[in-house]
């Protein structure tokens, strides 16, 4: 069974820790065990349900043990100093906003309902960065990969059951405490089977050796066979040949020349965005749902802007993310890939978190349209991808291109 992070937290920080953080929420300091375990709870359930995604449970994973990652000594040390916890606040926001991403301010204001004084965000921001640490420690102690990390996180749903109140389940988008993360026992890498005693080295039974003639003439059988139906096609055509009208050497042309293809034709690499047209997303995505010929790597670029090296959208009601949810209920069998794609000039570590937190963000958009979690991934590409560039463009015309967030259609039935 997963160790109690609620337990390791509490024995991490002792009395004088958790006296420190009841004093930061103006609380009395027998009140400081009951929100430390709340606020744990709260941030447990987070990564639970932002871990029910492939994309998601690699991004907590970075999260736990990127170059970024709060060191454990650290934390603890900041829990002892009222001041250097206030100092901690500003990036206890920034990891709370990847954590809960659109729904933050709804988990924020159920987390002030259960903390007195509403102090409940201030409680989050501060909590956050210890779980993180607590867990990168244990996934150095263990040498965890993503698998066994996955595998620690649900183990902690048996210590929360309690702890974790109906509204914060609703302010997730989670239908019932037991499906908290439920898909994260699907995710993550296969461990290899131990090989049988069987399998290795038999049953003790000797097989008895292959005999030339059992294999030999059944073949020799088949071969002849089929070269007596190759005869007779061969003879089949001749005759059919003989029977049809004689065609002249312009006929003979005509019917060898390569015909077009009936239906929409595939567009050319590299300039597929300009024959669809490049800023008409709804139109250009019926269309190439209803061709049939269809470029498995054709992008749809949405028209939506972020704020400049943030996962902020400055346009949460873009009408192209409203048609690709309208699209996707008319179509109920279409599955769709969002990709996050950034200009390439800085570190790429950062540049690929941005990316990714800005698919995420627009695939909880439409989560929260109605369309089904298992329709939509979300993958963030850094600078991996760009587009094509043209002789006359400049470069910075080519930066703005390449920071977009694109559709791919994966499956369409």
């Amino acid at each position: 069974m997963a160790e109690n992070l609620l337990e390791l937290a509490a024995s991490q920080l002792g009395p004088s820790g958790i006296g420190t953080l009841a004093a930061a929420l103006n609380l009395p300091a027998e009140k400081g065990q009951s929100a430390l375990d709340t606020g744990i709870a709260f941030v447990l359930a987070g990564m639970l349900n932002k871990a029910s995604s492939k994309t998601g449970m690699a991004y907590l994973f970075n999260l736990v043990t990127g170059s970024e990652a709060p060191d454990l000594s650290n934390v603890l040390e900041q829990f002892s100093d009222k001041e250097k916890l206030e100092a901690s606040l500003p990036a206890g926001d920034a990891t709370l906003q990847k954590v809960f991403g659109t729904r933050v301010d709804e988990v924020t204001k159920v987390a002030t309902t259960e903390v007195p004084g509403n102090e409940g965000g201030r409680l989050l921001k501060m909590v956050l960065p210890l779980v993180t640490a607590l867990l990168g420690a244990q996934v150095k102690v263990h040498k965890m990969d993503v698998s066994d990390l996955a595998s620690f996180l649900i183990g902690q749903r048996g210590f929360l059951r309690d702890k974790i109140p109906d509204a914060l389940l609703g302010a997730l988008d989670v239908q019932g405490f037991d499906n908290l993360g439920e898909a994260l026992v699907t995710h993550g890498h296969a461990k290899p089977q131990e090989p049988r005693e069987q399998a290795l080295h038999g049953h003790g039974e000797k097989k008895k050796p292959v005999s030339f003639s059992s294999w030999f003439f059944p073949l020799l059988l088949v071969l002849i066979a089929l070269y007596a139906l190759n005869m007779c096609m061969n003879k089949g055509r001749q005759e059919q040949a003989a029977d049809q009208p004689f065609e002249t050497t312009q006929e003979q042309a005509f019917m060898e020349s390569p015909s077009e293809p009936v239906g929409d034709t595939p567009p050319n690499e590299g300039n597929a965005q300009a024959q669809l047209g490049p800023d008409k997303f709804s139109s250009n995505l019926r269309d190439y749902l209803k061709s049939f010929d269809r470029d498995p790597n054709q992008e749809f670029i949405l028209q939506v802007k972020f704020e400049p090296g943030t996962a902020k959208l400055l346009n949460p009601k873009a009408p192209d993310i409203d048609d690709l949810a309208q699209i996707m209920q008319e179509n109920p069998n279409l599955t769709v890939a969002i990709e996050g794609h950034v200009k390439g000039e800085g570190n790429e570590i950062k540049e690929q978190e941005i990316s990714q937190e800005r698919a995420d963000v627009v695939r909880e958009l439409l989560l929260q349209k109605g369309i089904a979690a298992n329709r939509i991934t979300a993958t963030g590409m850094g600078s991996a991808k760009p587009l094509p560039q043209s002789e006359t463009e400049q470069t910075s015309d080519q930066q703005k291109k390449n920071e977009r967030i694109s559709v791919r259609v994966v499956t369409t039935e």
